[in-house]
């Protein structure tokens, strides 16, 4: 297995995004922040040959995988799925391992949400980063939790008032237990849609990993519910949808900060104007 990288501008990406992502797929990764000269891109290719060829075309560099790469990947996939920046760790089962970051403990069940999916990783990234300044004692609203995964990760990266919302009943019940088998006792938990919640107060930084349609009609509301420095991190976007998720952005005033993409999906960090991430 190899990797293939390369940091284009966003002229050259725009240029080449479809057909990049026509031929590629879901081994086509592109992390992207807005304002900044250059995007990241990485593509996985199977042999030599291929990576050679996608070089040749289109610059960039390429990397071989160690040999047990497929192996090595399954252990992680056991122990670590997924590597929080250089504080958490979440998996699905707990790691023995007293050197380790925190570890959240997030079963494969019925509800949505154990860090695996890309949207979900990306919004865990997101969150990790943007709240590494941030001092302890902020407030999120988790709109969709599913497993309750972002909302577990907020309480264990400093966040106190935390409302998670989901509208399926089952999806609810998990993410509770999963919040107690974590050890985390600050989330207040509801069963309800997200376009009919009430809320007092502000919310320093919104969550959603729903679908594009549910995020547009909601912006109205969580223009009202966020902080004048508070964040949105929002996914569950494809990217044929982007570009009408970020106008009803705009619309709302909020500026986009940060584009994330891997394979077919979007991931943003969208704030008010003039306030930096």
């Amino acid at each position: 297995m190899y990797i293939w990288r390369k940091r284009v501008t966003t002229d050259w990406l725009e240029q080449r995004s479809e057909d990049l992502l026509r031929r590629f797929g879901t081994a086509l990764a592109i992390t992207e922040q807005l304002g900044k000269a250059r995007t990241s891109m990485e593509v996985s290719c199977e042999t030599r040959k291929e990576a050679l060829q996608v070089r040749r075309e289109l610059g960039g560099t390429i990397e071989k995988l160690r040999t047990d790469w497929l192996e090595q990947l399954a252990k992680q996939n056991r122990t670590k799925p997924l590597r929080i920046g250089s504080r958490l760790i979440v998996s699905r089962t707990r790691v023995p391992t007293a050197k380790s970051p925190r570890t959240i403990v997030i079963p494969a069940e019925a509800a949505f949400g154990t860090g695996e999916h890309a949207t979900t990783a990306m919004c865990l990234r997101i969150l990790e980063r943007i709240t590494r300044k941030r001092i302890a004692g902020w407030s999120m609203l988790d709109a969709g939790t599913g497993s309750g995964i972002l909302a577990i990760v907020a309480s264990c990266l400093g966040a106190k008032k935390i409302i998670a919302i989901e509208n399926d009943p089952l999806a609810c019940s998990v993410a509770k237990r999963n919040a107690a088998a974590n050890q985390v006792r600050n989330i207040e938990f509801r069963t309800g849609d997200v376009l009919t919640q009430k809320f007092r107060g502000k919310f320093d930084i919104i969550t959603a990993n729903l679908y594009s349609e549910i995020l547009i009609a909601a912006l109205p509301a969580w223009r009202r519910s966020v902080a004048d420095d508070g964040r949105l991190i929002l996914s569950g976007i494809l990217r044929s949808q982007e570009r009408n998720v970020i106008t009803a952005l705009r619309r709302n005033s909020f500026a986009v900060h940060e584009r994330r993409r891997r394979g077919k999906w979007i991931a943003l960090l969208a704030g008010l104007p003039g306030k930096k991430s």
